[in-house]
């Protein structure tokens, strides 16, 4: 929990000892505060969030480097316990810990050029992990090979404009693997449905003409040019609408109509990937912890503080701005 998360809940930690609740886990919280170890947040009347934030601990387990033990505000919080909520759920999957781990993998094991990581400093473009999704190597069956499995983890699923951002980022690294797996995990199924068909649009290029096509009957069918829509058109156009849904699309439409359509959803300029190359997308549901949180947009630290580690830092003073689904295999 410490490596992975750096924040839990006693639900987690009971999953995590194969226990029951009782005397197990408040001896543990008992000893955390006692040591000065933790620091406990209520956002609603229900739970508290359990935050390792001492320095001492994370040197204890050789890992002084990770920033776990750091104040972070609400939506960073949200995704690490929905992260540390699919690693308990796949435990048996290596896991790589730290960015330069990750960097590290694709360099030795892909050849992968060092070009499309970012440095430290951050100071250009390119890949830093700095998401901390969970990266790991799965193993989906005695019978073939292990994958690399990528994640995204969305634990609000209001938009998909940081999806995308995300999808293009990492998407010059995809396109230098033989495969791999990709996995978005949610707390709810609104928008699986959506970011699988982006992904395929973004990553995998099917269904770019499609989708313009979609938008070019759509406009006439809007205009009433019926007499430009041919049979075979409208059995298109009627899949079309069942198929392109949800917010991305009506805005990838809005810019389609004006000529300002991104250049990686235009036909002519998507670049194809390797014949060979195997994709995996999977859209995975974990349960959320709203009752944890309710509606809350309190940072960690705001209102009901429990306890705090010794030496702790102050709490940001701006408030954070908010902003098992079909399997599908792909060879590309």
């Amino acid at each position: 929990m410490a490596t992975h998360s750096g924040y839990f809940t006693v639900p987690q930690f009971i999953r995590f000892a194969h226990a029951k609740s009782g005397k197990r886990n408040a001896r543990l919280v008992e000893k955390l505060f006692s040591l000065g170890h933790a620091s406990a947040q209520r956002y609603t009347r229900r739970s508290l969030v359990y935050h390792l934030c001492s320095r001492q601990l994370y040197s204890a387990i050789g890992k002084d480097y990770l920033r776990n033990r750091r104040e972070h505000e609400l939506a960073h919080i949200k995704a690490r316990l929905l992260a540390l909520d699919f690693i308990l759920a796949h435990p048996k999957e290596d896991y790589f810990e730290t960015a330069d781990a990750k960097r590290r993998y694709f360099v030795e094991r892909f050849k992968v050029s060092e070009n499309l990581f970012a440095p430290s400093d951050g100071r250009s473009n390119g890949i830093t992990f700095a998401d901390r999704f969970p990266l790991c190597v799965a193993y989906l069956s005695p019978d073939y090979m292990p994958v690399v499995t990528f994640t995204y983890v969305d634990p609000e699923h209001r938009s998909l404009d940081a999806y995308m951002a995300h999808l293009r980022t990492y998407r010059p690294l995809f396109r230098q693997l033989p495969g791999f797996q990709f996995l978005y995990i949610s707390t709810a199924a609104g928008l699986q449905k959506e970011a699988g068909e982006l992904f395929s649009l973004l990553i995998e290029g099917k269904g770019v003409s499609d989708l313009t096509r979609y938008f070019d009957l759509e406009t006439k069918w809007n205009r009433e040019q019926y007499r430009l829509v041919t049979e075979q058109d409208a059995i298109f156009l009627s899949d079309a609408r069942k198929r392109y849904t949800g917010e991305s699309i009506s805005i990838l439409y809005y810019l389609w109509r004006r000529n300002q359509l991104p250049r990686d959803f235009q036909a002519e300029a998507v670049q194809a990937p390797q014949p060979a190359q195997k994709v995996l997308f999977r859209a995975i549901t974990v349960a959320g912890h709203e009752a944890v949180f309710g509606d809350s947009t309190k940072n960690w630290g705001d209102g009901w503080q429990v306890r705090g580690c010794s030496g702790a830092g102050s709490p940001r003073s701006s408030p954070s701005k908010l902003t098992q689904a079909p399997q599908r295999t792909t060879h590309a």
